[in-house]
């Protein structure tokens, strides 16, 4: 036993305690990023509700951008753009990966987030953009369906997926995917008495750009939460392991500085003794 053990434990120790001093400072910081942004959710579900009723009153139209079928299938894919936050990520990059597999008529992706496109860059990718946001707003929103229609018209793409995080409790975060478009008819609640001015067309185009635009904003931000959540677990994993871990390489130190205590102890005795 030496004390080049004991300067060992202590590096360790002392390693570990600056380690836990960073875990639990990024926890905090995501918990106090979800008690600001926490308070919007019910409203961005509000207003994917409500845009999702008026589609479902308005009138469906044949060959319309939003309700045209043809072969070939976009894959919208939200990621976050920072990283330690567990396991979400790379198993929101994993689902996209699989997607791809599955779909046939498979066109290509575009990627929201740093974190995704360095997954998919050799995948397929239309376009990325990453560090777009903090927080998501609806004109983060707008700004993507431009992106999107814009990659749909060139591609000659009418199918789009929308793959994000699906926010189901506090401590589960799972990859989920969406039918975006083409929206069915069978969305929709036809009543024939109902007479639209203006004209059909015009109410429906309104009523499913508000739909796509509601939706699309509803996937960010829950992605967002998603992606704190998801952090503030990881960080609370890592700070209680580092906290146990310091525990452990105490009580070792404790031992081994008492055993060398103990020697030192009785190497004094027999020196004594002998003289």
């Amino acid at each position: 036993m030496s004390r080049g053990n004991l300067r060992n434990i202590k590096k360790r120790i002392n390693s570990t305690e600056s380690t836990m001093q960073i875990t639990k400072a990024m926890q905090m910081v995501a918990t106090a990023r979800l008690n600001k942004i926490q308070r919007q959710w019910d409203g961005v579900k509000d207003f994917s509700f409500y845009a999702e009723r008026i589609l479902k009153k308005s009138p469906f139209v044949e060959n319309s951008f939003y309700t045209q079928e043809t072969e070939g299938t976009l894959v919208l894919v939200i990621t976050p753009d920072m990283g330690l936050a567990g396991s979400f990520p790379s198993d929101l990059a994993r689902e996209a990966l699989r997607l791809k597999q599955s779909i046939e008529d498979f066109k290509g992706f575009l990627v929201i987030g740093a974190k995704g496109y360095y997954a998919l860059r050799h995948e397929g990718i239309l376009l990325s953009r990453t560090n777009l946001y903090d927080v998501p707003k609806v004109d983060h929103a707008e700004f993507l369906i431009e992106d999107l229609f814009e990659i749909m018209r060139a591609k000659n793409i009418t199918k789009v997926k929308v793959l994000y995080g699906l926010l189901k409790n506090v401590l589960v975060q799972l990859p989920a995917t969406f039918d975006l478009l083409p929206i069915k008819k069978e969305l929709l609640e036809i009543d024939e008495r109902y007479e639209y001015e203006p004209s059909q067309e015009e109410v429906f185009e309104s009523a499913a750009y508000l739909y796509v635009l509601s939706k699309l904003y509803r996937f960010l931000f829950e992605t967002k939460l998603s992606e704190l959540h998801a952090r503030q677990n990881a960080m609370k994993n890592a700070t209680d392991n580092a906290y146990e871990l310091i525990e452990e390489l105490t009580l070792e130190y404790n031992k081994q500085r008492q055993t060398l205590i103990t020697q030192e102890l009785i190497e004094i005795i027999s020196g004594a003794k002998m003289q």
